[in-house]
């Protein structure tokens, strides 16, 4: 498969929608790309890989995906789980010893250090890693959340941006094994199984692969996926002789101008490193996020090679939430205005997406699935209708409330009516 530029006339507001963003300068380049029916409808680019230079954004260009990592990393872990290394059941600490005898923190007083903790009854389970339901966090809300602090003082998560301080620190990050042991001496936000919340859990997903598989996690996901599908861009870096191809990022600054970041989260993707964040650490372009997309829709098959079975892919792409909830339902701390947590209902998650359990405002079918990345990157793959779309941008948001500008609802609903123009069988 070669992604090219396809632009139907059906597929114009689409179009028109992401010129937008780039002529009011709401991100400096778009990439997107929809699949349906065993064919590629719609491909297109907005926009500059490096706005200041002009240099236009190309389709073979590479980008920051970030979270969008986390389904990778979890097929890869299924894929052990296939293999029998392991139960979806399994206390976690069964693998990884250093996550024995957790607490959960009631309190914590940052001027005194004082803490009141919290016996926990049951252990964290490999599964509650995938669904996010383990009890870790990302240390991004020290407000609303106390072990938060803790987070941030032992890894240095400071600032008004706690989002470009975590990521800018990506280069000296500490290998898995002791990342994990240091992320384990912090207690719990709260009990395992009792909310959502969105954390740490893929990482040390991560750290398991490479603990059960016996080999690094970059080599044990070109192994079992990459090499197997063709994505032979995506990596934890980006070598000398495509950095080229390396998308630059933007931001706003205080003038609501759109300028580029600079540092370790532009830089830091040249050069090997030893921190292999299986929740946020990968690079793609989208012919390869593609690949791999396609060969979820097609249930772990692509072309000649099956990669995990049928049934794993269902499970993966099921609401794994108890009682059939939603991650709202479960949601630790309720974020959001009405109308933002109005478009996220109707969704649980899976062992690494999110997953459509019922009809809500997207007109995708009930059993979609989707992720996104901090950088404003996203896909949705919807089974019913047989539609793979993703967009890919470069833009960090400027503050630490994610404060996304792409309209992700709108963008799915203008797929949606192009592809109706093309179709009498979407949604019958």
């Amino acid at each position: 498969m070669k992604i090219k530029q396809i632009n139907p006339v059906v597929f114009k507001k689409l179009s028109h929608e992401f010129q937008t963003y780039i002529d009011d300068n709401i991100t400096g380049c778009v990439l997107c790309a929809i699949y349906h029916r065993d064919k590629l409808v719609y491909c297109n680019k907005f926009g500059w890989k490096d706005k200041e230079n002009q240099i236009p954004i190309a389709f073979d260009d590479i980008f920051r995906i970030y979270s969008m990592t986390k389904p990778i990393t979890c097929l890869a872990a299924l894929i052990l789980h296939e293999q029998g290394k392991y139960d979806l059941d399994d206390p976690l600490e069964k693998y990884l010893p250093e996550f024995k005898n957790l607490k959960v923190l009631k309190s914590y007083d940052d001027k005194t250090g004082e803490t009141e903790l919290e016996e926990i009854k049951n252990p964290i389970t490999i599964k509650q890693l995938f669904t996010h339901t383990s009890g870790l966090s990302y240390g991004d809300d020290p407000e609303e959340i106390p072990v938060d602090k803790l987070y941030g003082e032992k890894f240095s998560f400071t600032g008004e941006n706690r989002l470009k301080t975590k990521l800018d620190m990506f280069p000296i990050m500490p290998p898995l094994d002791e990342f994990s042991k240091r992320l384990a001496t912090l207690p719990l936000a709260f009990a395992p199984g009792e909310y959502w919340w969105y954390a740490f859990s893929h990482e040390i997903l991560g750290f398991l692969i490479e603990v059960l598989s016996g080999k690094k996690l970059d080599v044990f996901l070109k192994e079992q996926i990459f090499d197997k599908i063709g994505m032979n861009d995506t990596d934890f870096y980006v070598p000398k002789e495509k950095w080229n191809q390396l998308t630059k990022v933007y931001t706003k600054n205080q003038d609501d101008k759109l300028i580029e970041i600079e540092g370790a989260i532009y830089e830091g993707f040249k050069h090997k490193i030893q921190y292999l964040s299986g929740g946020g650490g990968l690079v793609s372009t989208l012919e390869d996020y593609m690949k791999f997309c396609i060969m979820m829709l097609n249930r772990g098959q692509y072309k000649n090679n099956q990669i995990v079975s049928k049934e794993t892919i269902e499970l993966m792409t099921s609401n794994q939430l108890p009682n059939n909830k939603t991650f709202l339902d479960m949601q630790y701390i309720k974020y959001g205005d009405p109308v933002s947590i109005k478009r996220n209902e109707g969704y649980g998650f899976g062992l690494g997406v999110q997953v459509k359990i019922a009809e809500n405002m997207s007109r995708s079918g009930v059993g979609d699935y989707s992720w996104g990345g901090a950088f404003n990157t996203f896909f949705d793959i919807d089974p019913t209708n047989q539609v793979i779309s993703i967009v890919l941008t470069q833009y960090c948001p400027e503050d630490s409330d994610w404060i996304f500008p792409i309209d992700w609802l709108r963008i799915d609903n203008l797929v949606y009516e192009a592809l109706e123009k093309t179709s009498s069988k979407i949604r019958e």
